[in-house]
């Protein structure tokens, strides 16, 4: 005789197992946590009738007296076995969620659901089919050793990627550098390799056992702040002291290194073919790399130029000199004055008087009234506008660049400070030295007054004006503007 209950237990369970297979076929997409309670709730419903009709699934009692009985009991058992993996391997997921894992982690939960998928099949033949597992484990154990061997590299990849998925040295979307000249940001860490999209947008595929074994730098870590250095070779015959003053003065002209920790400039190599100068400086963020190198090498072009000192040349002891530069070269050269003629550039020349500026000391001073402008030839200015903890920086200009140029063209006060941020020298232009220029060429007003709209333009920008009151404001200044030269050139 059948036992009924048992047999409506088995019907019962036959049916669960059959819903929960669906409901996987289905492969509906819910938050973990709403898995979790599926898959979880689904085994302990399994669970009561299972045990109800076979006894504890760890220990089931089979009734042999009618074969077809026995296939569908063994069936129920190995549906239960296949539930219970499933609900532990989401258990593991889920730990690794709550840990705040990333990403890459997940190999490690994915290793350990195969492990409990496999545990779960030895399981079932020893339990569901009565198949003794010694045999199988040991040829298994035989199996494992032929492919580990044959899949050294690979499974040397497979546990490179849950090493660094453990120790988290990155993670996708840091910068990382990698021995072997490969920078870019992780895109990607998966069973084999790390996906790095370079700067070039290409991806490069590198293996989690080269990824281990490499020296790399995480350039997000612990901040994205990071420190570069920039080598320039100079001409040996120029003293060291003045080389390193060129160019301090000429990194600290620059806008978008970080201003802590400040840049430095050190002598740290003497060849004979030149001497070595490194400037170290540091940068908010990787974006910004290419932009501050190419700032900081303008920079120093021009302070090198206009200072006289030649660049080393590989192999010659001698490179060529680079000329003086005369005020007369500095006017031509110089951009303010390239409205000029040439004829207006010589006359003006003359009446430029050479003058030095230490450290600290102020050039020109917002609202005070003008008497000069400066032509600098060496050295930076820092130009700022408001007064007090307010002070707001414009600009930084060197040499070949000139200060105070509206406040003596408009004779009105200077609209922004100018401070020496190194030592400075300059040419000093007094406003009687304009005026006696502008009694001899009248025509200069119209050149003057050509450039200091440009430079009243390039002030205004700086500061953001921008609505209509602020060009009203213009027009009144450059109205301002063409009645002094008027005077002047009367």
């Amino acid at each position: 005789m059948i036992d009924l209950t048992r047999d409506t237990a088995l019907l019962l369970a036959s049916g669960l197992l059959v819903a929960i297979a669906f409901d996987a076929w289905l492969g509906l997409r819910r938050p973990l946590w709403r898995s979790i309670a599926v898959r979880v709730g689904g085994l302990a419903l399994l669970t009561w009738p299972v045990n109800a009709s076979l006894g504890s699934p760890l220990m089931p009692r089979f009734t042999s007296e009618h074969s077809w009985l026995l296939f569908w009991q063994q069936l129920v058992e190995l549906g239960w076995c296949i539930v219970a993996a499933r609900a532990v391997a989401i258990g593991v997921r889920a730990v690794v969620v709550l840990e705040n894992r990333p990403h890459e982690s997940r190999i490690l939960s994915d290793l350990l659901a195969a492990a409990i998928y496999i545990a779960a099949g030895l399981a079932i033949a020893n339990l569901a089919f009565s198949v003794p597992i010694g045999g199988m484990l040991a040829t298994s154990g035989v199996i494992a050793i032929v492919l580990g061997l044959a899949l050294q590299s690979t499974l040397s990849d497979v546990f490179s990627g849950i090493a660094v998925g453990l120790e988290r040295p990155y993670k996708p979307g840091d910068l990382v550098w990698v021995e072997g000249d490969i920078e870019g940001i992780v895109v990607q860490v998966n069973w084999r390799a790390t996906q790095i999209r370079t700067e070039q947008n290409n991806m490069a595929i590198v293996p989690n056992s080269v990824m281990a074994k490499s020296r790399l730098i995480n350039r997000n870590s612990p901040t994205p702040m990071r420190a570069e250095t920039t080598k320039i070779r100079l001409d040996t015959r120029v003293d060291p002291g003045r080389c390193v003053a060129t160019l301090t003065a000429a990194v600290r002209a620059c806008m978008l290194p970080l201003a802590e920790p400040p840049p430095r400039v050190a002598y740290t190599g003497l060849l004979g073919d030149g001497g070595e100068y490194e400037i170290a400086f540091s940068i908010g963020s990787s974006d910004d790399a290419m932009a501050v190198q190419t700032e900081i090498l303008s920079k120093v072009h021009r302070h090198l130029h206009h200072a006289g000192i030649a660049l080393a040349v590989a192999g010659n002891a001698t490179p060529p000199p680079v000329p003086e530069t005369t005020i007369a070269d500095l006017v031509a050269a110089c951009d303010v004055f390239g409205e000029l003629s040439s004829g207006e550039r010589e006359l003006l020349a003359p009446h430029f008087v050479m003058s030095s500026v230490e450290a600290g000391e102020t050039l020109i001073r917002q609202d005070d009234a003008p008497e000069a402008l400066y032509l600098i030839t060496s050295g930076t200015v820092e130009i700022t506008r408001g007064k007090g903890g307010a002070r707001e920086l414009l600009t930084r200009i060197g040499p070949g660049e000139i200060v105070g140029l509206i406040g003596v063209i408009t004779r009105q006060p200077h609209p922004a400070t100018g401070t020496a941020l190194t030592q400075v020298g300059a040419f000093r232009l007094d406003i009687e030295g304009l005026d006696a220029a502008l009694k001899v060429c009248p025509t200069m007003a119209a050149g003057l007054e050509a450039l200091a709209r440009r430079k009243a333009d390039a002030l205004s920008g700086d500061i953001g004006t921008n609505d209509d009151g602020q060009r009203d404001h213009a027009h009144v200044f450059l109205f301002r503007l063409r009645q002094a030269l008027l005077r002047l050139a009367a």
